[in-house]
Protein backbone atom coordinates (compact mmCIF):
# COMPACT_ATOMS: atom_id res chain seq x y z
CA UNK A 1 0.00 0.00 0.00
CA UNK A 2 2.73 2.46 1.02
CA UNK A 3 4.80 1.54 -1.98
CA UNK A 4 1.91 2.19 -4.36
CA UNK A 5 1.24 5.60 -2.78
CA UNK A 6 4.93 6.48 -2.98
CA UNK A 7 4.95 5.39 -6.60
CA UNK A 8 2.06 7.76 -7.40
CA UNK A 9 3.73 10.61 -5.51
CA UNK A 10 6.95 9.85 -7.38
CA UNK A 11 5.26 10.00 -10.76
CA UNK A 12 3.71 13.36 -9.89
CA UNK A 13 7.02 14.71 -8.58
CA UNK A 14 8.86 13.49 -11.67
CA UNK A 15 6.58 15.56 -13.88
CA UNK A 16 6.56 18.65 -11.67
CA UNK A 17 10.18 18.94 -10.56
CA UNK A 18 13.43 18.14 -12.35
CA UNK A 19 14.80 16.58 -9.14
CA UNK A 20 11.66 14.54 -8.49
CA UNK A 21 13.25 11.10 -8.96
CA UNK A 22 15.97 11.91 -6.42
CA UNK A 23 13.40 13.12 -3.91
CA UNK A 24 11.31 9.99 -4.40
CA UNK A 25 14.40 7.80 -4.11
CA UNK A 26 15.25 9.47 -0.80
CA UNK A 27 11.72 9.01 0.49
CA UNK A 28 11.67 5.33 -0.47
CA UNK A 29 15.10 4.81 1.12
CA UNK A 30 13.88 6.43 4.36
CA UNK A 31 10.74 4.29 4.42
CA UNK A 32 12.73 1.08 3.88
CA UNK A 33 15.24 1.97 6.62
CA UNK A 34 12.45 2.87 9.04
CA UNK A 35 10.66 -0.41 8.30
CA UNK A 36 13.89 -2.36 8.89
CA UNK A 37 14.50 -0.55 12.19
CA UNK A 38 10.98 -1.23 13.43
CA UNK A 39 11.24 -4.88 12.42
CA UNK A 40 14.50 -5.29 14.32
CA UNK A 41 12.96 -3.73 17.46
CA UNK A 42 9.98 -6.06 17.20
CA UNK A 43 12.32 -9.05 16.80
CA UNK A 44 14.27 -8.04 19.92
CA UNK A 45 11.05 -7.66 21.90
CA UNK A 46 9.81 -11.08 20.77
CA UNK A 47 13.12 -12.67 21.79
CA UNK A 48 12.94 -11.00 25.22
CA UNK A 49 9.39 -12.28 25.70
CA UNK A 50 10.32 -15.80 24.60
CA UNK A 51 13.30 -15.75 26.98
CA UNK A 52 11.14 -14.55 29.86
CA UNK A 53 8.57 -17.28 29.22
CA UNK A 54 11.31 -19.93 28.72
CA UNK A 55 10.06 -20.78 25.21
CA UNK A 56 13.48 -20.72 23.50
CA UNK A 57 15.32 -23.79 22.39
CA UNK A 58 19.05 -24.15 23.10
CA UNK A 59 20.25 -22.54 19.86
CA UNK A 60 17.97 -19.54 20.23
CA UNK A 61 18.95 -19.16 23.88
CA UNK A 62 22.66 -19.18 23.05
CA UNK A 63 22.14 -16.61 20.29
CA UNK A 64 20.05 -14.41 22.61
CA UNK A 65 22.67 -14.57 25.37
CA UNK A 66 25.46 -13.70 22.92
CA UNK A 67 23.45 -10.71 21.68
CA UNK A 68 22.89 -9.54 25.25
CA UNK A 69 26.59 -9.85 26.08
CA UNK A 70 27.47 -7.89 22.94
CA UNK A 71 24.99 -5.12 23.76
CA UNK A 72 26.09 -4.88 27.38
CA UNK A 73 29.78 -4.77 26.49
CA UNK A 74 29.26 -1.36 24.84
CA UNK A 75 27.90 0.14 28.03
CA UNK A 76 30.52 1.38 30.46
CA UNK A 77 29.40 2.63 33.88
CA UNK A 78 29.81 6.36 34.40
CA UNK A 79 32.26 5.84 37.29
CA UNK A 80 34.52 3.75 35.08
CA UNK A 81 34.22 6.32 32.29
CA UNK A 82 35.26 9.08 34.72
CA UNK A 83 38.35 7.11 35.71
CA UNK A 84 39.27 6.53 32.05
CA UNK A 85 38.78 10.23 31.27
CA UNK A 86 41.01 11.27 34.20
CA UNK A 87 43.74 8.91 33.04
CA UNK A 88 43.58 10.32 29.53
CA UNK A 89 43.72 13.89 30.84
CA UNK A 90 46.78 13.08 32.97
CA UNK A 91 48.54 11.50 30.00
CA UNK A 92 47.80 14.53 27.84
CA UNK A 93 49.10 16.90 30.53
CA UNK A 94 52.31 14.85 30.81
CA UNK A 95 52.78 14.94 27.05
CA UNK A 96 52.24 18.71 27.00
CA UNK A 97 54.83 19.17 29.77
CA UNK A 98 57.32 16.98 27.90
CA UNK A 99 56.81 18.93 24.67
CA UNK A 100 57.33 22.29 26.40
CA UNK A 101 60.68 21.25 27.90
Amino acid sequence: MYFFMLFLVGVVLCFLFPYGPMIVGGIIFAVVIDHYRQTSYIREDIQAIKNHLKLMNKEELEEYEMDQVYKNSDRIPSERMDVINRQIELELERENKNKKT
